[in-house]
């Protein structure tokens, strides 16, 4: 909890000390995540946790919140993972792609030509897919299932992110990292890099 403490802590008082920045208007954004999980549930022999991408998007807007400027947010993005399990002569592949509805909060910090930023998210989960194939001795069995909203439960995590400007234009280009803080996924966290495109109005 200090740990969580200190890491939300810091941009405020580095922000404090300096010049604040330039608060964006409306914004859009687009990008592509590369996502997975990682925890203790995942105990087969032989398993491995990969990441999958899909795309995400979402609006964006600067605001002031008691003194502090905030750059705040809502989006759909992507979570999820591949699983690989090779054990007494079989194999089996699962590939999880749950799609959330994020509400999201940054505060940015200018480094030179580019601004970190710091935040928290929370993310609801609206559906997405899971698809299993196993083999067994030459047979093949699949199979792919429409995930229901709510299958996976509510994402609270951390965001860390790198962005820079091009130019005057209005454009940026940056990348966020994110860290879940819960387990929303029966014992596994989510966790990944969003690479994304951007504009202000």
């Amino acid at each position: 909890m200090k740990k969580v403490f200190l890491t939300i802590a810091l941009p405020v008082c580095l922000v404090m000390g300096q010049d604040q920045p330039e608060l964006p208007g409306w914004g859009v954004y687009v990008g592509y995540a590369m996502v997975g999980a990682s925890g203790d549930s995942v105990d087969v022999s032989g398993a491995e946790l990969e990441t999958v991408g899909a795309p995400g998007f979402g609006v964006s807007k600067g605001v002031m919140l008691g003194g502090f400027p905030l750059q705040v947010g809502v989006g759909l993005h992507p979570r999820g993972y591949k699983l690989e399990v090779d054990m007494d002569g079989a194999h089996s592949h699962v590939e999880v792609k749950a799609q959330y509805l994020d509400l999201w909060a940054q505060m940015p910090y200018p480094v030179g030509p580019v601004f970190a930023s710091a935040g928290f998210n929370v993310g609801t989960h609206i559906g997405g897919t899971s698809e299993m194939e196993a083999e067994f001795y030459g047979v093949t069995v699949s199979e792919e299932v429409d995930l229901e909203a709510g299958d996976f439960g509510l994402d609270v995590g951390l965001n860390f992110g790198l962005g820079m400007p091009i130019g005057e234009t209005g454009a940026q280009v940056g990348v966020v990292y994110l860290m879940s803080l819960n387990e929303p996924n029966d014992g596994l966290k989510w966790n990944g890099l969003f690479f994304n495109v951007g504009y202000s109005f």
